[in-house]
């Protein structure tokens, strides 16, 4: 049996953290309350042995470690952790790190990550909301930013990708972003993060979602089911999936378990379940491309 036929999974959004050693300044006690809700049950170190044991149920082969609100003025730091891990715990995992694309050194910042051979992209929070509470961008308006757009442009000429998380109001600009930018890959976080699920704000959501995917270097996906609407059911989400499944196909959807932050939402079993549920519709092949060939072949696995 080849790795094409095989059922097997690539969970390609997760987060490992190390607060007793390391800064993670979203997990501080004192942050005020965001989108997550309440952070302390997983305001906790959250390390490779855990998260196999979580995962072990299930036919999880590789990995993507996403950017994890790690100290902002060391974004290296992190990768330089994560590739210790890899090398300490035998992992196949890839790396997207953290950098401020806006900055004057990002080049050098981005060369410096890629020295460790399992880096592969770059994901800066883009979510700005009317709501400070779900704001975490700087601005509105980053992607418009000559000098942040200077920034993106250094992704291409390294072979890296750029993980988008934003709210669906955005993604025009994303439209455009992409556009300008045809030779870099896009992934667009946890399905749009429809965190408004009101008739009228899906509507909106997935209209946005149509546009965004008429570019064929944005690509999506399935994680984080539970950001904004902590009770959550598959009976309400699946259908969600299958209709973001259907506007990007199945060449440009993947999966994602956002461990540890969806703990906060739901058992493990109920993402796993939930995602598969939502793939029935397809045949073998399309299951496979979205289980692990698209996240291999977009983060380089």
């Amino acid at each position: 049996m080849t790795e094409e036929t095989e059922n097997y999974l690539v969970d390609a959004h997760h987060h490992f953290q190390d607060i007793e050693t390391y800064e993670y300044p979203w997990l501080n006690p004192s942050r005020p309350p965001a989108l997550e809700g309440d952070l302390s049950a997983i305001r906790r170190n959250f390390l490779p042995l855990e998260y196999r044991e979580i995962v072990s149920g299930w036919p999880v082969r590789k990995s993507v470690h996403v950017q994890n609100g790690w100290r902002a003025d060391d974004p290296v730091g992190e990768t330089r952790w994560l590739s210790s891990l890899i090398e300490a715990d035998g992992l196949d995992m890839a790396i997207v790190g953290y950098a401020d694309l806006s900055s004057p050194d990002i080049g050098a910042t981005l060369d410096a990550h890629g020295t460790f051979p399992q880096f592969r992209g770059i994901r800066q929070i883009l979510n700005w909301h009317e709501n400070p509470a779900l704001q975490v961008a700087s601005h509105p308006d980053l992607m418009e930013q000559p000098d942040w757009r200077r920034g993106f442009g250094e992704l291409a000429a390294r072979n890296l990708s750029f993980d988008l998380q934003l709210y669906w109001p955005q993604m025009e600009m994303a439209l455009e972003l992409a556009q300008d930018f045809p030779q870099t890959e896009i992934v667009l976080n946890h399905f749009g993060m429809p965190i408004d699920r009101s008739p009228s704000a899906l509507r909106h959501w997935a209209a946005a979602l149509e546009r965004l995917a008429l570019t064929d270097n944005v690509s999506v996906k399935l994680s984080g089911f539970g950001l904004g609407h902590p009770h959550w059911s598959k009976a309400d989400t699946i259908p969600l999936l299958q209709a973001v499944i259907r506007v990007f196909g199945p060449e440009r959807t993947m999966f994602g378990t956002n461990l540890p932050v969806d703990l906060l939402f739901s058992k493990p079993r109920r993402l796993f379940d939930t995602f598969e549920a939502s793939l029935l519709f397809l045949s073998g092949e399309d299951r496979n491309r979205i289980r692990h060939g698209n996240a291999e072949r977009i983060y380089r696995l």
